[in-house]
């Protein structure tokens, strides 16, 4: 992924956080890119507990110009009232529902926060180090309530320009063709599974080159006629703007396709 990519993929991650066995911690509309660190006091948006990616510094590396270590930040922040001296705001209230965020400290959000940044892999399309920076202080009470954040440094490989995972491990069981496509389906801007045949041996380069596609949808197999002379491939098609139509298509790469 690019940096581009990246930080809608940080923000698509920590809006699927979950409690264990509960809901969700952010949710969709409490996650934001964001121009800078955590926002000040006058700028933090009306619903807490919220996160903000932020898109920081590059480095290219000196034996592959193409590829970049970027770095992000991430803060989490969360509001609790209470006490006087901001307690709840880091370890959280006594909280009538564990399974929702109401009453949850700074130190329990981000705990959260931490895992799901932990589970961006390179079968993501990404590589990530994460290193945390510490719980900032609680900021003074408002009507008795208090302000907690805390802010995590990411940094990454990335790839220059954007990059559009293709399926793996193509196969045939029978009139069956499965393939492995997790890391194409937990990415934000994943759309659907194109699979279709080429005739001959040259497989081809886009969706729009195959001979016919038999089957599209997000399932990981499809039944279909296996006939000799033929390429069979799986594209993945992105849709990084959420429009719902096909922006881009993953290339074929071995692992994708197999010959009759």
């Amino acid at each position: 992924m690019n940096p581009w990519q990246l930080a809608q993929q940080i923000k698509h991650e920590l809006a699927q956080v979950t409690w264990p066995g509960g809901s969700v911690v952010f949710g969709s509309r409490s996650v934001f890119v964001y121009a800078g660190a955590v926002p000040a006091d006058e700028e933090m948006p009306p619903a807490f507990p919220f996160a903000a990616v932020s898109i920081g510094s590059s480095t290219a590396d000196d034996t592959h110009p193409d590829l970049l270590t970027q770095s992000f930040t991430v803060g989490a922040c969360v509001e609790v009232a209470g006490d006087p001296l901001g307690e709840f705001a880091i370890i959280g209230s006594s909280r009538a529902n564990l399974t929702k965020s109401a009453g949850a400290g700074i130190a329990e959000v981000t705990e959260r926060v931490r895992a799901a940044l932990n589970r961006l892999t390179i079968l993501d399309g990404a590589s990530i180090v994460v290193s945390g920076s510490g719980t900032t202080a609680v900021a003074s009470p408002l009507r008795g309530r208090h302000v907690a954040a805390e802010e995590f440094t990411v940094q990454a490989m990335c790839s220059s320009a954007p990059f559009y995972a293709a399926p793996q491990q193509v196969r045939r069981s029978g009139n069956t063709i499965n393939w492995v496509g997790t890391h194409c389906t937990n990415r934000f801007d994943f759309l659907q599974y194109r699979l279709g045949y080429v005739t001959g041996s040259t497989p081809a380069a886009t969706p729009a080159g195959l001979t016919s596609v038999v089957y599209t949808g997000t399932d990981l197999e499809a039944a279909t006629t296996i006939a000799p002379n033929r390429v069979y491939q799986v594209f993945a098609d992105y849709d990084p703007r959420g429009t719902g139509a096909v922006a881009a298509s993953s290339e074929p790469v071995v692992g994708s396709y197999f010959l009759t």
